[in-house]
C-alpha cells in the first residue's frame, strides 16, 4: 500500500514538471514550426523513476563502502555511476538532429479517434533507438534505420465537428538503460477536420431534385456502353457487324440509359429543429446516398453544391456539414 502510494506522488509530481514545460516552452517559443530538427536546446535530460531509485540504491551503496573503508565496494559505486552518466550522453545523442518532417490527419466523424501520422526523419549514418512519441492520450515507439523516414500515429479522440487540435505531445526515449529520458516537447500547429456524427436512424432519403451525372443503367438504352460477345436472344439490330467481320466472331453493343434519380438534400427544407440533429441527419443522407450510388445536391447557408457522385463530391459536403456556424 506505502509503494503504491509513493508511486502515484512520484507520477503526480512527474506530471506537474511535464505540465510546468509544456507551459514554459508555449511562452517562450510558441507552436512549433515544421520541419524541425531536434537541437540542444530543445532537449530536456532527466532521470526515470527507476534511474531516481537506481540513484538511491548507489548511494546507499556507496555510503555502506565508506561506513566499512571497503575499497572494492567504493570503485564498484563509482564505475557504475560512471556509467549512468555516460547514459545521459546516449540518451540525448539518441535524440539530437533528428528530425520531425510533418503531422497528418485524415477527417473522422465526431466520436471516432483521429489518427495523427507523426513522419520521422533520421538524417545521419546512425540508428535510433526506441524513438517515442507520447501524447496524453496515446503513444507509439519505434527503432529508426540511417537514412530512413518512419511514422509514428497518435490517437486522440474527437468529440465536436469542426477543425480539432492536435494536443502538445513529446518525444522521448530511454536509450539504453532506462535510468534518463531525453525528451523535448511539440506544441504543432496540426488539425484535424471532424465532420458531425451521422445520425443512427434518419429519415428516408428526399426524392426531389433531377440527376443528371448519375451512374447510368445498361441495359434499354439510347447510349452506347461498350461491345460483349453474341448471346443467344440478343436483337439483330445490336450486332457490331463491321467488328464482327474483323474478329469474325460476332459481338453485340451494350447500351445503357443515364440515370435521372436523384435526391436534393436543403438545409431549408428540413423546417426548424436542432442545429446540430440537422446536420446529423445530412450526413446520414450523403453517405446513404453515396452508397447507393444517387447523385445528389446539397443547399446549405452560405454554400451549395450540385448533384454529383464521388470521393470528392463526398468529402466537399461532409466539410461544409463540419464547419457550418451554429
Amino acid at each position: 500500500m506505502l509503494s503504491s502510494t509513493m508511486a502515484n506522488e512520484t507520477s503526480s509530481a512527474g506530471q506537474r514538471f511535464d505540465s510546468w514545460v509544456l507551459e514554459r516552452v508555449r511562452q517562450r517559443r510558441g507552436a512549433t514550426e515544421l520541419p524541425l530538427t531536434l537541437e540542444y536546446r530543445q532537449i530536456y535530460v532527466m532521470p526515470t523513476r527507476f534511474g531516481l531509485w537506481f540513484g538511491l540504491l548507489l548511494a546507499l551503496t556507496a555510503i555502506g563502502g565508506l561506513n566499512f573503508n571497503n575499497n572494492m565496494t567504493l570503485m564498484l559505486s563509482f564505475l557504475i555511476a560512471a556509467v549512468g552518466q555516460l547514459t545521459t550522453v546516449l540518451a540525448y545523442r539518441n535524440l539530437a538532429g533528428l528530425r520531425l518532417e510533418a503531422i497528418r490527419a485524415k477527417p473522422v466523424f465526431a466520436g471516432e479517434t483521429a489518427r495523427f501520422r507523426v513522419l520521422f526523419r533520421n538524417p545521419e549514418e546512425r540508428h535510433r533507438f526506441a524513438i517515442e512519441a507520447v501524447s496524453p492520450e496515446d503513444r507509439d515507439c519505434t527503432d529508426i534505420e540511417p537514412q530512413n523516414t518512419i511514422a509514428l500515429t497518435l490517437g486522440q479522440l474527437s468529440f465536436e465537428r469542426g477543425w480539432m487540435p492536435m494536443e502538445p505531445f513529446r518525444i522521448e526515449n530511454r536509450y539504453p538503460l532506462g535510468l534518463f529520458r531525453a525528451w523535448s516537447v511539440v506544441i504543432p500547429r496540426t488539425q484535424c477536420l471532424v465532420y458531425p456524427k451521422p445520425a443512427t436512424t434518419p429519415p428516408p432519403l428526399p426524392k426531389t431534385g433531377r440527376g443528371e451525372h448519375g451512374a447510368a443503367h445498361r441495359g434499354e438504352g439510347e447510349h452506347f456502353h461498350g461491345l460483349r460477345e453474341f448471346q443467344t436472344g440478343d436483337p439483330l439490330r445490336r450486332i457490331a457487324w463491321r467488328t464482327s467481320a474483323r474478329h469474325q466472331k460476332l459481338y453485340s453493343r451494350v447500351m445503357e440509359s443515364p440515370s435521372e434519380e436523384a435526391c436534393e438534400l436543403n438545409w431549408y427544407l428540413m423546417g426548424s429543429g436542432d442545429t446540430e440533429e440537422k446536420l446529423s441527419i445530412l450526413t446520414a443522407w450523403v453517405l446513404r446516398a453515396e452508397r447507393r450510388q444517387i447523385p445528389y445536391s446539397l443547399e446549405m447557408p452560405g454554400a451549395a453544391l450540385p448533384a454529383d457522385l464521388g470521393e470528392e463530391h463526398r468529402d466537399a459536403c461532409l466539410e461544409i456539414l463540419a464547419l457550418h456556424a451554429s
